[in-house]
């Protein structure tokens, strides 16, 4: 962090406590007593009897785990469970978003909103505005750190807080362990600095770290197990604390609200409830260590597959190496021509029946017939990058990326990463880390995204893991590769490159 800004922080700081304790440095005079603070009190009467008549009013963040707007649906962890709780009140739920939390305590007092949903804690600077309800769950330390990667010759990382690689960590200033009197266990002498940063919520602070603005960031174990299965790129450590309780806010002159929350809070029945709502929102976490490589496939003396002869004839049709073909039919079937995805992508090559369609493919297809219509379609793909990225082997990551996800959404993550200030016209740490964002309905709802929702660690993957082999299957053995044979097939027209009409 640079030192300008640590001292802006710092005076931040400084200014907010002697805020809190009610006093003003006046020039020229001594100490006096402040103003009262405008969000200090509730400047609204509006308990239990107000809400059954009106609706629950909740001022959210947009975060996963608490509320998210997706087209046409909403979700999020305590937006879900608040829903549950104004069913049984019999009341309507009215969320009202906010931009950043400091607004969020102002809104409280002023009546825009009953409840405030934003994984709160108790702290005891919180707990000098706002009331807060009996926990609904609790919450551990963990680090989330940037994975290495061999490939492009980054350093190891570490699940340690400890490591020697991780010296610095960023936290949010509104984590649930930004509070004064927690304490990690791994705190000594030896330990990374921590930087507490006031202006960025932990959300966005996880998404710095997966653009690799920042190598770490300390997350609750709940958004690990949320968000690990979607970023690749992360890797989620061991617990580094003891748990934090998270709560629900509201304004102090509401006491049958309270009441009514803590009664529901505490009932068996809905204990049971949040648990199946707390596995809903967990996956499982990818195993520590540096992001693969490469995958390697069997390949014994000079045969990679059956169909070698196949990949090899048509393989003189595109600006590629069979060995490339031979590297997506491992990835896409395990070389299983049979094989049909639960999405409905079929064959060796695993096309998808709309897109086969377009080059020829249809339910009587052989399996020649596939490789043809992967190679046509590698061929279209080629020539759509190929004035946007001019280098070869760069736009080879291009056309893989959108050969699995279609090319809207490749074009997507293009703009994204202009947006997000990573170069578009990369692949490798840019356009495959804005990609992993389109899974995010904050990312793939902006007005500039015209594919929607894209499983974007499964691109990430798919990519590397076919450029993994392809290389593999290039560095054998000189012996082992063979010249191009032709074949004898009724259906080996010459493909040329197809553009676009």
């Amino acid at each position: 962090m640079k030192r300008s800004r640590m001292i802006a922080i710092g005076a931040f700081a400084a200014l907010l406590l002697l805020a809190a304790a009610g006093l003003m440095l006046r020039p020229g005079g001594p100490v006096q007593r402040a103003a009262p603070l405008p969000w200090q009190e509730p400047l609204v009467e509006r308990d239990l009897d107000r809400i059954l008549a009106d609706s629950l009013r909740v001022l959210v963040l947009r975060d996963p785990l608490t509320w998210e707007e997706r087209p046409k649906a909403e979700s999020g962890l305590e937006y879900e469970l608040l829903q549950r709780f104004a069913k049984r009140l019999g009341v309507p739920l009215a969320i009202i978003p906010l931009d950043h939390p400091d607004s969020m305590l102002m809104a409280l007092q002023r009546g825009t909103g009953d409840i405030i949903a934003a994984q709160l804690t108790a702290r005891k600077d919180r707990r000098r505005f706002m009331a807060f309800s009996a926990p609904y769950r609790s919450v551990r330390p963990r680090l989330a750190v940037l994975r290495a990667d061999p490939q492009h010759g980054l350093p190891e990382s570490s699940a340690a807080m400890l490591g020697p690689r991780v010296d610095s960590v960023e936290l949010s200033a509104w984590s649930p362990f930004a509070d004064p009197a927690y304490r990690f266990g791994h705190q000594n002498e030896r330990g990374p600095k921590i930087h507490i940063d006031p202006l960025i919520t932990p959300e966005d602070l996880l998404m710095e770290v997966v653009m690799g603005r920042h190598a770490a960031t300390i997350i609750t174990d709940a958004r690990g197990l949320h968000e690990a299965g979607r970023f690749p790129v992360i890797e989620v450590g061991d617990e580094l604390g003891p748990p934090q309780e998270l709560r629900f806010g509201m304004r102090k002159n509401s006491p049958e609200l309270l009441a009514r929350m803590n009664a529901w809070l505490k009932e068996p029945a809905e204990q049971e409830a949040r648990e199946l709502f707390f596995k809903a929102y967990a996956t499982a976490v990818p195993k520590p260590g540096p992001l693969k490589v490469r995958k390697r496939i069997p390949v014994e003396g000079d045969s990679i597959s059956p169909f070698d002869e196949h990949f090899k004839a048509h393989s003189a049709h595109m600006r590629f190496d069979w060995e490339l073909l031979a590297a997506m039919a491992y990835r896409e079937s395990r070389f299983d021509s049979t094989v049909t995805s639960v999405k409905g992508a079929q064959g060796i090559m695993q096309i998808m029946p709309r897109t086969g369609a377009r080059f020829g493919l249809d339910s009587s297809s052989a399996m020649e017939d596939h490789i043809l219509a992967a190679v046509r379609y590698i061929n279209r793909l080629d020539t759509l990058w190929m004035r946007a990225i001019p280098d070869k082997e760069q736009r080879l990551r291009f056309v893989l990326g959108s050969y699995n996800s279609g090319p809207g959404h490749i074009i997507d993550a293009q703009r994204l990463a202009r947006m997000l200030g990573l170069d578009p016209d990369v692949w490798e740490h840019n356009v495959e880390r804005a990609v992993l964002l389109l899974a995010k309905p904050r990312y793939y709802m902006l007005p500039e995204m015209k594919n929607g929702y894209c499983k974007g660690s499964q691109v990430f993957v798919y990519v590397r893991d076919v450029l993994g082999i392809y290389r593999q299957l290039k560095a054998r053995p000189r012996s082992a590769v063979g010249s191009p044979k032709a074949v004898t097939t009724d259906a080996a027209p010459a493909l040329g490159v197809l553009v676009d009409p």
